[in-house]
């Protein structure tokens, strides 16, 4: 697939760009349709529209075409525990902004904690996050931006 005029690669959740003689992880562009998500793929909601996060992204299923993966020449590819199959549905995947209201059960290791207006959120990409604990254990729901809140 082709994002602001160069050419990603997408396997298993995450997504590529060539620089020089080796591939780099890069965030998934905004708003690109692939055909599948990867097996470890948790559904969550805001309201009732289901999403699909893995690999720190969002997707929401589309009925946009989507091409299937390039995988360059050089570069072999082996399912393992590390590197799950994908999943093929009767539909696409649209990466998607982060819904305000999902709730997820983990974040990067990334994540920035911040502390507003005495509250606890954390921060990946322009997404906050505030912690909650449910059934003893912590999930993240995404929130309005508690900066630009007056």
């Amino acid at each position: 697939m082709v994002y602001a005029g160069h050419p990603h690669y997408y396997w298993g959740g995450v997504y590529y760009v060539s620089s020089g003689s080796r591939y780099v992880v890069v965030a998934p562009p905004p708003t690109v349709v692939v055909y599948a998500v990867p097996a470890y793929t948790t559904v969550v909601y805001a309201g009732t529209t289901p999403y699909y996060y893995a690999g720190n992204a969002y997707y929401v299923a589309t009925d946009a075409p989507a091409p299937q993966p390039e995988i360059p020449d050089d570069v072999v590819l082996q399912e393992s525990e590390e590197n799950p199959p994908m999943t093929e549905d009767d539909h696409n995947y649209e990466v998607v902004e982060p819904p305000v209201g999902a709730t997820v059960p983990y974040l990067p290791d990334e994540a920035d904690e911040q502390r507003v207006d005495g509250k606890t959120y954390f921060l990946y990409e322009g997404t906050y996050y505030r912690p909650y604990v449910s059934d003893g254990e912590t999930i993240y729901q995404v929130v309005e931006d508690p900066t630009a809140i007056s």
